[in-house]
């Protein structure tokens, strides 16, 4: 097939497309940034804070007392070193709407307090530092999440008390992030924003460090070339997540830290934490003082000294920029692609790709060739044989997970899973595919690349029209297609789907790997269908490839058939060596003492999983995922006296329900679940401060699959030993009420280093009205 002039300007297209990158970057290259290297920054001093809060105060879930004695303790600190400290209270209902995991609606009152820290420069212009210094529950001491943070933070208010500067500096401790960032969201709401020029934020202190720059708005590019050339003149290995920000922009959720408040609110905005899969003991009381690293808090220390006093942003207060560019990491180097430049980028691959299609539809021979019949012939080949590839890629963990019996096998090395099932699915492509020449398709390579082609190119423009970053994934796949057409080569094949192979490696090194893993699982045929879809224009671009050389691949893949079966067969064994959890990532044990009111209580022992076999039989008890040990002549921690004045309202029950709490130690959580068979209101002023509440809702109950109505409402501290409800409704009322205390003298103590224990005490009752 000749080309003629379209040839040359395809060639000078691709080659523009290849030069545009490199001299955006080269035009933002990260100039060197001023070397205040000289630090009076004491990690030794940092620690003795992080010490102090999580040895001394230890767990600090938001609106505990411990919460409250480490916002009193860092006020000291803060006072102590010439800083003008005050405190901002707050009460905050949160929304949980009803969904899969969790059904009922849940309105929840989180109490808790900002602490709040200037430092006056001679101009007003203000810089932001912030860390949390809540931990995640009862449980967790949280030393390295967060009192880490927090320990850098208030060394480095005492360092930047020592030193002249011009900029005025601002210090918060946020309450409550562990709730979803509600003090960081509460603080951004109320205050004056209009001087600050940009915010730091410190979760987690470790390396690699994570710079983390996405939210529902993504950081500045001008503010990420700043911090990750500090980064690289620092020394300090780094990750900028590319894929994150893709993810994060417009979503609900936004960023997964206080920084992302602030960005929301138009605020230039970072955050440092620790690249990678969070450690086992990530939110578990295992977050121990050990955890923290004294010449990691140094690095971390000095580096984050270095951007108080070195970054440089022009504007001021709440302003706008590119929010849908890219950034690339090369090393230690960043290439940022503007929008514009991504939006050049798509259309000169929508340019070349649809060239080459005209110059191909064009040829004679090829009309005769193609028809519809053909293509979605190819195309429902394409796609079952993407079925049966994705179906079966996970064969090895159905039958470790039935063997074993566990829910969970892949929970301590979810990567050796991975890697298995893309073995196995490679595996079985080359199995099926040795059997290609025998089905009755078109063996016209250009079918298959053309059919491939056409469906990417519907993908991308699809997705341009959305959002062009989201495009972008799927332009550089079309790319490399467009490339095979003149050389092709498996090598292309396997790099056209590169940035969707690194969303997903962002995915298992993140937060968020056990909620996609698990969804993968929960939803089996939802995400069969997604990556069934994804696979044809790899399959279809791997068959064009294949078919170009037929003689050759037919050999090849004949050779590699059993080969590919005893590999397979070798990682289906070989997944049952891989123990489901280590020292590292342990089996998470709840042992609660559960009360009802009643003279006797029962200390419960449960996990998602099967408990250990050792442990039961310590227990004398029958192989399970629970266990019970009755407690005998013992109170409750608790009681709850009720009444009720009932009238009637236009053929309505109108219910005022009063409960009356009598407790030694006040309860952390206290709850309210609601649950009728007929629809039903609730006003309550005691419990829920109902002038808290959004303005367009209303506390009434959510229909559940059952047909019965509900809704949980709950809040932290503090408490009132009595609750009034006024309930509307036409039928019976049952109301759970539920109180979760902490345990601070487990009467049943397990030592295993396989699991991680939780102690729980819960009090709990229903009543019928």
């Amino acid at each position: 097939m000749k080309f003629s002039k379209t040839n040359v300007f395809i060639l000078i297209t691709v080659l523009s497309l290849i030069a545009i990158p490199w001299l955006v970057y080269s035009k933002i290259m990260m100039t060197p940034m001023p070397n205040n290297s000289t630090t009076e920054f004491s990690a030794t001093l940092a620690y003795e804070h992080v010490k102090y809060l999580a040895q001394k105060i230890g767990p600090r879930p938001a609106g505990s007392k411990s919460e409250l004695k480490a916002a009193q303790y860092i006020s000291y600190v803060l006072n102590q070193n010439g800083w003008k400290v005050r405190e901002q209270p707050f009460s905050k209902v949160v929304i949980r709407e009803a969904s899969v995991l969790q059904p009922e609606q849940q309105v929840e009152l989180i109490n808790s307090q900002n602490i709040i820290a200037e430092l006056p420069g001679t101009l007003p212009d203000t810089i932001v530092g912030g860390a949390h210094y809540d931990s995640a529950n009862l449980n967790a001491p949280g030393a390295l999440d967060n009192a880490s943070g927090v320990g850098v933070l208030l060394e480095l208010a005492r360092v930047l008390s020592k030193e002249p500067h011009q900029e005025s500096y601002q210090l918060i401790f946020f309450g409550a992030e562990e709730y979803g960032l509600v003090g960081s969201q509460f603080y951004t709401a109320q205050a004056d924003l209009s001087a600050v020029r940009w915010m730091l934020n410190v979760d987690m202190v470790g390396t690699p460090l994570e710079i983390d720059v996405a939210g529902i708005k993504s950081a500045p590019p001008e503010l990420i070339k700043q911090v990750t050339a500090l980064a690289r003149d620092s020394a300090i290995p780094f990750h900028l997540s590319r894929d994150f920000i893709v993810m994060t922009r417009e979503s609900p959720q936004g960023g997964t830290s206080d920084f992302s408040s602030f960005l929301d609110k138009g605020i230039p905005a970072v955050g440092l934490g620790i690249y990678g899969r969070p450690p086992g003991y990530f939110h578990r009381p295992e977050d121990r003082l050990e955890r923290v690293s004294l010449e990691e808090m140094q690095k971390v220390g000095d580096y984050s000294h270095r951007l108080f006093t070195s970054v440089k942003l022009q504007k001021l207060g709440p302003n706008e920029w590119d929010e849908l560019y890219l950034p690339f990491q090369l090393g230690n180097n960043v290439l940022i692609l503007t929008s514009n430049v991504i939006r050049i980028i798509t259309f000169l691959t929508f340019l070349v790709t649809g060239l080459i299609l005209m110059k191909i539809f064009k040829t004679k021979s090829y009309k005769q060739r193609l028809n519809l019949k053909k293509a979605l012939g190819i195309l429902g080949f394409t796609f079952l044989l993407s079925l049966i590839v994705v179906a079966f890629s996970g064969i090895g963990e159905i039958i470790w997970t039935w063997i074993k019996q566990v829910q969970f096998v892949y929970h301590a090395y979810p990567m050796f899973f991975i890697m298995a099932r893309i073995g196995i699915a490679v595996g079985i492509f080359i199995v099926l595919a040795s059997w290609f020449h025998k089905v009755p398709l078109p063996k016209d390579p250009q079918l298959y690349w053309v059919t491939g082609v056409l469906v990417l190119f519907a993908v991308s423009l699809v997705m341009a029209l959305i959002r062009i970053d989201l495009a972008f994934p799927f332009v550089f796949w079309l790319l490399c297609m467009d490339l095979q057409l003149f050389l092709p080569s498996i090598i292309l094949v396997l790099m056209g789907p590169y940035f969707i192979y690194t969303i997903h490696f962002e995915l298992l090194n993140s937060q968020q790997w056990i909620s996609f893993y698990e969804a993968i699982h929960n939803y089996f045929i939802i995400f069969l269908g997604i990556y069934s879809l994804l696979l044809i224009p790899i399959f279809l671009a791997a068959l064009h490839v294949a078919i170009t050389n037929t003689q050759l691949s037919k050999k090849l893949l004949y050779h590699a058939r059993k080969p590919a079966l005893i590999i397979i067969g070798l990682l289906i064994l070989s997944l049952g060596l891989v123990p489901n959890y280590t020292k590292d990532y342990p089996q998470s044990v709840i042992v609660r003492e559960e009360w009802s009111g009643t003279s006797f209580g029962l200390v419960h022992i449960f996990a998602d999983e099967r408990l250990p076999h050792q442990l039961v039989k310590d227990l004398n008890g029958q192989e399970g995922k629970s266990q019970f040990v009755p407690i005998l002549n013992e109170l409750a921690p608790m009681s709850v006296e009720t009444s009720v004045v009932e009238k009637n309202i236009n053929s309505r029950r109108a219910l005022d329900i009063f409960f009356k709490l009598n407790y030694a130690s006040e309860p952390y959580l206290t709850s309210l679940k609601l649950e009728s068979a007929h629809p039903f209101v609730i006003q309550t002023e005691d419990f829920l401060p109902m002038a808290k509440l959004p303005k367009k809702l209303e506390l009434k109950g959510v229909q559940q699959p059952s047909g019965n109505y509900s809704i949980i409402l709950q809040r932290t501290p503090p408490h009132k030993n009595m609750i009034h409800l006024a309930v509307e409704t036409q039928g019976i009322m049952t109301c759970t009420i539920e109180a979760m205390l902490p345990d601070l003298s487990p009467r049943l103590q397990i030592k295993n280093a396989l699991l991680s224990i939780d102690y729980q005490i819960q009090f709990k009752k229903s009543y019928d009205f």
